[in-house]
């Protein structure tokens, strides 16, 4: 009979908490292979068949839009869990999940959760976390990379910016947490994940004031994701293609 193999309490610690942050983010731990999930580190034959697939749903859910749309589309759903599963992480508690053999299994065009096998995630001061965070997400990105562009339109530097504007978006929800923490402090996290990371430069952040007159941060994008060409789409609030006095007043008047 096959011995059961416990799941790690740091890394369910990590898991939970990440949820807890961003409710979508539905992680578990186990070594059962999870069939036809997006994986990062298989080989280019077997790892492109789950990404082949997530292609070919957008395609034809919104070619009309375009290839950079589809290809931009395609590229921040296959990363966006673990960017934020790692900034996470690194930020808000004491251990840093690897991400060799992450999967995520794909629902309806979207990346549904994932699965990470059972290990023991690695630990340290922040810099040291950082650091560990940043070596995980810099293969997993690059192997991501490497499959998905002969399959679309994806320019590299479209791609660097829009995973730097994925780390920044998580340091936002960081900084939920951490209010107290100060815009120049995040500021200066961003920059040092993006340059740990190789796409220095690729986001940024702009600072505003809010409705009742505190500062605020927002993500100065530098990357269109192009979804204003769907024909239900629209410009995001703070899309580049838009001024910046346009951009801090659409922030105004989300009701969020």
């Amino acid at each position: 009979m096959r011995a059961i193999i416990d799941t790690d309490p740091n890394l369910a610690r990590v898991l939970q908490l990440a949820e807890r942050i961003v409710p979508g983010l539905r992680g578990e731990q186990s070594d059962v292979p999870l069939p036809d999930a997006l994986r990062h580190d298989d080989g280019i034959a077997d790892g492109a068949t789950a990404l082949r697939a997530l292609c070919r749903h957008w395609a034809q859910a919104h070619g009309a839009a375009g290839a950079h749309y589809v290809a931009l589309r395609c590229w921040g759903l296959a990363i966006w869990q673990p960017v934020y599963l790692g900034v996470i992480a690194t930020h808000l508690d004491t251990h840093v999940p690897r991400l060799a053999g992450l999967a995520q299994p794909v629902v309806a065009g979207f990346p549904a959760g994932f699965r990470l096998p059972i290990h023991a995630p690695a630990t340290g001061d922040l810099s040291t976390r950082m650091r560990l965070a940043a070596d995980e997400l810099r293969t997993l990105c690059q192997a991501t990379r490497e499959v998905l562009m002969p399959l679309v339109a994806l320019h590299p530097r479209a791609a660097d910016r829009l995973q730097a504007e994925c780390v920044l978006g998580a340091l936002l929800l960081v900084r939920r947490q951490q209010p107290a923490r100060p815009d120049a402090e995040l500021v200066a996290l961003g920059a040092g994940w993006l340059t740990q990371l190789g796409i220095a430069g690729g986001c940024g952040f702009f600072a505003y004031r809010a409705r009742d007159g505190t500062p605020a941060l927002a993500l100065d994008r530098k990357v269109c994701c192009h979804h204003f060409r769907r024909p239900d789409g629209e410009k995001c609030s703070t899309c580049p293609k838009l001024p910046l006095d346009t951009r801090i007043a659409r922030l105004l008047a989300d009701p969020s």
